[in-house]
């Protein structure tokens, strides 16, 4: 029971650690015009990515995202009644994250929306939630819903394929936060211009939910009504599984050769 406990604490702990971090990095990048480039933005969320890990490692498996649980659940790494703590572990965190964002910045946000003749835009709501196509960008106007799904699967199973080998590797367990680290911030690179790279559903829906109830309302949530459960929740976790999945079957297949070898060798 304490095991379950410390590692549900954890879930929360880190989820909330890497989310202030990196949405504070979003709120600053946009309010303060703190950065020059995306590279910055991406590397502080990477930084809080690994700080996260590091925090909770000791008594967590440091999911720190419902996708990534639910691609160790399909391995069998942890259990069904295991995942669905996780998950309102990790949502919490998200929330509380987000309100905390909230409180520090709402008074900033309010005077950037006075300045720029904005009301509950999506550009600020943005510092919470993710939209598509980013509306901090001004390079792109439009980005199919598609276009966002595949973009959202295809980094978090990226993410989700790279969490799984430097799992088996003993010698890189020390270090392996800092490659998880790495991998975000590449994929926030590469994502971010198009959907904002969420690529964790209680990053986005924790923060989001706070931007709903306490200013945004309705403009918290991209359109078509509804396409943040397609882009941002079901897309991630869609993508944990096909990772896992072809973890685990290039895994068999390794193994299998490994035998077939040892066999021959003994003939």
């Amino acid at each position: 029971m304490k095991t379950e406990l410390k590692s549900n604490i954890g879930e929360f702990l880190g989820t909330f650690i890497l989310t202030f971090i990196g949405c504070s990095a979003v709120a600053f990048d946009l309010l303060f015009k703190a950065f020059s480039s995306l590279f910055q933005v991406a590397c502080i969320w990477g930084v809080g990515v690994v700080l996260a890990i590091y925090v909770v490692k000791s008594f967590s498996k440091a999911c720190l995202n419902p996708a990534v649980s639910i691609g160790f659940a399909v391995l069998k790494k942890i259990s069904v009644k295991q995942l669905i703590h996780h998950f309102f572990a990790q949502l919490s965190g998200g929330i509380v994250a987000g309100l905390l964002i909230f409180l520090l910045f709402i008074s900033k946000i309010e005077e950037y929306e006075l300045i720029n003749g904005l009301k509950h835009s999506q550009e600020t709501a943005a510092i919470f939630g993710e939209f598509f196509p980013n509306p901090i960008s001004k390079d792109l106007k439009e980005l199919s819903l598609i276009s966002a799904f595949f973009y959202e699967l295809t980094g978090t199973f990226i993410l989700m394929l790279i969490i799984l080998f430097l799992r088996i590797s003993k010698n890189l367990s020390r270090v392996s936060p800092f490659f998880i680290g790495l991998t975000v911030a590449g994929l926030i690179l590469w994502i971010a211009p198009f959907t904002q790279c969420g690529i964790n559903p209680a990053r986005d829906f924790g923060p989001r939910l706070v931007a709903y109830y306490f200013k945004w309302g309705d403009h918290a949530f991209p359109k078509p009504r509804l396409s943040f459960l397609s882009v941002y929740i079901f897309a991630p976790l869609l993508g944990a599984v096909i990772a896992a999945g072809s973890f685990a079957f290039f895994i068999k297949r390794v193994t299998q050769f490994g035998k077939s070898r040892k066999r021959q060798h003994s003939m």
